[in-house]
């Protein structure tokens, strides 16, 4: 009996000291965690509820529990840009999932075959997305030029009387922002690159046997099997692209209808002459729980879609 309980003695000694080696790694994890995240999104909630402004930069004013929604009244209400940016912003993350998702993995698919020079293209294709969003914002606003950018020269080809700039002009503008974005996949496609590299050759070796190869072993195999990646990115590009900022901050500054939700907030906080920072802070908490129904949206839309496809994937091969 002795023996027994010295054992369980020494097991649960174990564990305590497996435990505390486990929150002293954290700890330091967690303490930057709450310092940088935790604490700046409490205060942003909070503050939300109170009149912040050039008035009282140093103590914000609680408005009262009667009058504790003014701000998100008057973002809803009054402030004029508001709706417009959630519109922007939501269909910005949707483009991400639909749009840029495909095309990373496309072009994922293409540069993980084993043709001659294809590290030269990877190398090649990776180049542009090393360049930060910043720069290419400038880049972009070249090409877009009016006097001298490539896409108005190419405009004239079919229309020589045109002389605007598509960055001012409603509907244009939004297709030319969403451009400047929608097609750098640099660091999307590496990383599902990388998941395809790391299928099994036997995987591979057997769905042939069975008469799947190329574009069926892609769709069939290759796939299914990399869907956690593919979830994973689909979820960045949809945040990327709902909190987009320095494709507006340099091409449009909102004009022609391309305000962001990361743009009205710099809007209210830095460039309104009252510095609204209680009313910027009641968008940046929108902002976030926006962010948290996309991030369940896209998991619930893959949860559902790859089901079926797994459903089907069997009967296919």
């Amino acid at each position: 009996m002795t023996e027994v309980k010295e054992k369980k003695k020494n097991k649960s000694r174990l564990k305590r000291r497996r435990s505390g080696f486990i929150l002293l790694f954290l700890a330091p994890t967690m303490a930057a965690f709450c310092i940088f995240y935790l604490y700046p999104i409490i205060t942003v909630f909070v503050t939300s509820f109170c009149r912040w402004d050039y008035t009282n930069i140093t103590s914000p004013e609680f408005f009262g529990f009667s009058d504790m929604w003014n701000n998100y009244d008057y973002i809803f209400h009054t402030y004029p840009y508001f709706w417009e940016a959630l519109r922007n912003s939501s269909i910005w993350a949707l483009l991400g999932v639909i749009l840029q998702i495909p095309i990373a993995a496309v072009i994922a698919l293409a540069l993980s075959r084993k043709v001659r020079g294809i590290r030269i293209i990877r190398n090649i294709y990776i180049i542009p997305n090393m360049i930060s969003t910043a720069a290419m914002g400038i880049i972009f606003l070249q090409l877009y030029n009016p006097s001298y950018g490539i896409v108005n020269q190419v405009i004239r080809i079919f229309n020589k009387d045109f002389t605007d700039n598509i960055l001012l002009l409603k509907g244009p503008a939004f297709i030319a922002m969403t451009a400047a974005y929608i097609f750098f996949t640099g660091t999307t496609t590496l990383m599902i690159l990388g998941n395809i590299m790391a299928v099994p050759e036997e995987v591979r070796e057997a769905a042939m046997l069975d008469g799947a190869s190329g574009l069926r072993q892609d769709w069939y195999v290759t796939i299914p099997m990399i869907k956690g990646t593919l979830r994973t990115v689909s979820v960045l590009a949809a945040t990327s692209g709902f909190l987009l900022y320095n494709e507006v901050y340099f091409l449009t500054k909102g004009a022609a209808g391309t305000y962001s939700i990361s743009y009205v907030i710099r809007e209210l906080a830095i460039t309104s002459p009252r510095t609204q920072f209680g009313r910027a802070n009641s968008v940046a908490v929108i902002q976030i729980l926006a962010g948290m129904v996309i991030i369940v949206a896209v998991n619930l839309l893959y949860s559902v879609s790859l089901k079926k496809k797994e459903g089907r994937g069997g009967e296919a091969l």
